[in-house]
């Protein structure tokens, strides 16, 4: 399964993350990350600064 950056939160708190072994689902002004078949995160499409799949490992 793939790894994603995500940037999420609004003009008080954002937060940085990386998510491994994720499939990402948008429905509804949602973005859902599912482990399995288990919501780990759900965040408003709104405060989704920014959603990447990282496609190799950095240095």
């Amino acid at each position: 399964m793939p790894t994603y950056r995500m940037v999420y939160g609004d003009e008080e708190q954002v937060i940085r993350e990386t998510f491994t072994d994720v499939e990402v689902q948008r429905e509804d002004g949602w973005v859902i990350l599912f482990r399995g078949k288990e919501a780990i995160l759900r965040a408003r499409e709104e405060h989704v600064q920014s959603l990447e799949e990282v496609t190799s490992e950095e240095p």
